[in-house]
């Protein structure tokens, strides 16, 4: 990118970048080439030496001259498309703040129907004239009229693992289309904290299934959490870990705060890796999930939940 678009950027958007360029001493340790220990070792002598952290990491013998090279490429490719999504952030298209990584994820079947058992104790839809006590701390900017597009997202949403973890598929992925078109996956360690990104009634949720993952055949077998906000829309976080509704204490008609601990990430259903798969969808029956809209990720969510205590 070059350095004037660079610094061009919103200041909330550099700031993000900043937090979300992937450094190589993490592309290491996440690629188990080396450990955090070694990592904090090297990088003492870095800062004593000034020399280039690989080169140390070579000269201890921790890794090969192939290994840094195809490190860097790794390394490049992950801030150059980090950098590609938050300058398109500012221009209006759905906003992820994380870099994809080449590690696939699966979600949720993107064709098959999730049926749901609707529950006779869940409230009814929330609208602009069935408001609850507790104030959302993000900005209302969800108006009944509103057409989601890419180009005009909703917004007034956190970033459900309060920045943790990457990309691993965007929007329109190998697995996110027709009704998951505009989803997420965000990969990370199984039992990371997750985090209701919006203020909303807790209309569904399923834990069940373990977290071992699965092909296809495990589509409709994953832990998930489903909760309405203002006019209808809803938000979905699947393949949550086994057990986490006892950790939080979580059932459905229960009100949440935006920030509010709701789940742990798993690995649960259909997947090929430990990650989240968050989704806003349109309004549409309780029975079954609906069509996906854009959305765009305002930041993190402690800060959110620490604005609205």
């Amino acid at each position: 990118m070059p350095f004037s678009l660079y610094h061009s950027l919103p200041s909330i958007t550099y700031h993000l970048l900043q937090m979300y360029l992937v450094r190589i001493g993490k592309v290491l340790t996440q690629k188990g080439l080396i450990s955090d220990f070694q990592l904090q070792q090297a990088l003492q002598i870095q800062k004593q030496t000034g020399q280039k952290l690989g080169e140390i990491l070579i000269q201890q013998g921790h890794i090969s001259q192939l290994q840094l090279k195809q490190v860097l490429v790794e390394q490049r490719c992950r801030n150059f498309l980090a950098c590609s999504l938050l300058t398109l952030s500012t221009l209006g298209p759905t906003f992820s703040i994380t870099p994809p990584q080449s590690a696939s994820s699966q979600s949720p079947e993107n064709q098959k129907v999730l049926r749901l058992k609707p529950k006779s104790n869940v409230g009814g839809t929330l609208n602009s004239t069935s408001q609850v006590s507790q104030p959302d701390p993000l900005p209302l900017t969800i108006a009944a009229s509103h057409t989601p597009t890419v180009a005009t997202p909703l917004k007034g949403f956190c970033h459900p693992l309060n920045g943790r973890g990457y990309l691993s598929q965007g929007i329109r992925g190998k697995t996110h289309q027709n009704r998951m078109e505009y989803a997420y996956d965000i990969a990370s360690s199984i039992g990371t904290p997750v985090y209701a990104m919006r203020a909303g009634r807790v209309i569904r949720l399923q834990d069940k299934y373990p977290d071992t993952g699965g092909t296809r055949a495990n589509a409709s077998r994953f832990n998930y959490v489903w909760i309405e906000h203002e006019h209808g829309y809803r938000s979905a976080y699947a393949h949550l870990q086994q057990g986490f509704r006892q950790r939080v204490q979580l059932k459905a008609g229960d009100w949440v705060k935006a920030g509010q601990l709701i789940g742990y990430s798993g690995n649960s259903g259909w997947s090929s890796g430990p990650h989240l798969h968050v989704e806003v969808q349109s309004q549409g029956s309780r029975a079954r999930f609906s069509q996906t809209v854009p959305f765009q990720i305002s930041g993190s969510c402690s800060t959110l939940a620490r604005k609205a205590s």
